[in-house]
C-alpha cells in the first residue's frame, strides 16, 4: 500500500513536469516566431538562425527536464527507489532556484516552494526510507 503522500508527490510530479513540457513546447513555436519577425527587422539570416537556435536549445533542455519530472513521478507511483532520490534531487534544485524569488515575492513562487520543501522533508523521512527499500513480494516469490 502506497502512502498518500507519496501519492501526492508523485502527482505533483507529474503535472510539474507536463506544464514543464507545454513551456517548452511553447518557447520552441514562439521562438520561432520572434526569429522570422527579426530577421525581417534585420533584413538579414545571421539574427533569424541565432534566435531560432537559441529557442530550440532553450526549449529542449526545458522538455527534458519535464520528461525527467514526468519519469520520477511515475517511478514514485510505483514505489521505485530510484524515482525518490530523483525527487529529493529535483526538489533540492526546484528550491535552489526559486531562492531568488521566494525572496522578493509572494504568492505562486512560495507555494511551489513550499512543496519542494515538504517533499524533500517527507521523503528523507527514514520510515519513507524503509518504505522503498521493502521487499516486494514479487521479488519474494520469484526467489
Amino acid at each position: 500500500m502506497r502512502p498518500v503522500g507519496i501519492t501526492l508527490i508523485g502527482i505533483y510530479q507529474i503535472l510539474s513536469g507536463v506544464l514543464k513540457m507545454l513551456f517548452a513546447l511553447s518557447i520552441m513555436l514562439f521562438a520561432g516566431l520572434a526569429a522570422k519577425l527579426a530577421s525581417i527587422a534585420a533584413e538579414g539570416n545571421a539574427v533569424e538562425r541565432t534566435l531560432h537556435g537559441f529557442g530550440h536549445f532553450i526549449g529542449i533542455g526545458i522538455l527534458l527536464f519535464g520528461l525527467i519530472h514526468v519519469a520520477a513521478g511515475v517511478g514514485l507511483l510505483k514505489m521505485q527507489n530510484w524515482a525518490r532520490l530523483l525527487t529529493l534531487l529535483l526538489s533540492a534544485i526546484g528550491l535552489v532556484l526559486l531562492l531568488p524569488t521566494l525572496i522578493v515575492s509572494h504568492g505562486l513562487p512560495l507555494i511551489f516552494g513550499l512543496i519542494n520543501l515538504v517533499s524533500v522533508f517527507y521523503l528523507a523521512m527514514p520510515p519513507i526510507k524503509r518504505l522503498f527499500h521493502a521487499e516486494r513480494p514479487a521479488l519474494r516469490a520469484a526467489a
